[in-house]
C-alpha cells in the first residue's frame, strides 16, 4: 500500500503491527512521531516568512513557531532585531523607555520587544514552523510525501511502547530506521543548500596587487 495519505498510513501501521483493534490509538502514535521529528528537524522546508506588526511590548508567536531564522524591522531599509535573554532584556527595556525596537526575547507564547515600540512597526520574520499535523482534513505534508518511512517507523516505534511484548530486536530496528530517516533528511537538506557541490577553500587574493592574482 502506498504511504501517500493519512488513511493509508494508518492502514499500513495496523498491517505492520498485525493488529485490527488499534483504530483509536494509531492516530496517537502518529502524533507522537510528529512531535519527535518537529523537535529534531530544522530544515529549509520548515522555513516560513511572515510580516509582523509590532505596536506593543508583547506580540504573539506565530502558529507552529519553533524558532527564529531571521528578524528585521522594515524601517528605511532593514534593521536587525537582536535576540536577548528575558533577564538581560529587562535592563534594556527599563520601566518606561519607548522607541524603535532593537531587541526581542521569547517569553511563553509571546515575543517581547525593547524598547517598547513608540508607534507601529512592520517586521519581516523568517522562522521555523512545525510541519502540519496529519488529520482527516490535512491528509499529507512534506514529510509524508517525501520521507514516508519516517512516519511509518516512528509510529511503529511509539506503538511498540504501547503494545508491549514486541521483540526487542524489532523495536530497536524500528527506532534505528526512524533515526536514520531523520539523519537522511538533514543530509539531503545540507546537500541541497550547496547544490551538491563541495565547499572549496580559496587562498587570499589581493585585488589591489596584480602580482598576487
Amino acid at each position: 500500500m502506498a504511504l501517500d495519505n493519512y488513511a493509508n498510513l494508518q492502514t499500513s501501521i495496523a498491517n505492520w503491527l498485525a493488529r485490527d483493534d488499534l483504530t483509536s490509538e494509531i492516530p496517537d502514535f502518529i502524533s507522537l512521531c510528529e512531535a519527535e521529528f518537529n523537535r529534531e528537524l530544522r530544515i529549509r522546508s520548515m522555513e516560513t516568512t511572515e510580516t509582523v506588526s509590532i505596536d506593543a511590548e508583547q506580540e504573539a508567536l506565530p502558529t507552529g513557531f519553533l524558532g527564529v531564522r531571521s528578524f528585521f524591522l522594515n524601517n528605511n531599509g532593514k534593521t536587525k532585531l537582536t535576540y536577548s535573554t528575558p533577564y538581560n532584556q529587562f535592563d534594556m527595556r527599563g520601566s518606561t523607555r519607548t522607541g524603535t525596537p532593537q531587541a526581542y526575547s521569547i517569553e511563553g507564547t509571546n515575543f517581547r520587544f525593547s524598547p517598547t515600540p513608540d508607534t507601529t512597526y512592520t517586521a519581516n520574520l523568517v522562522y521555523y514552523k512545525a510541519f502540519d499535523s496529519l488529520s482527516a482534513s490535512t491528509t499529507t505534508n512534506f514529510i509524508l510525501t517525501n520521507h514516508p518511512a519516517v512516519y511509518l517507523y516512528g509510529s511503529l516505534y511509539h506503538a511498540s511502547n504501547f503494545i508491549r511484548g514486541i521483540a526487542p530486536d524489532t523495536v530497536a530496528q524500528w527506532q534505528q530506521l526512524f533515526v536514520t530517516g531523520i539523519n537522511q533528511i538533514r543530509e539531503m537538506d545540507e546537500k541541497e543548500k550547496h547544490n551538491g557541490s563541495p565547499l572549496i577553500q580559496r587562498s587570499g587574493i589581493n585585488i589591489n596587487n596584480f602580482d598576487n592574482v
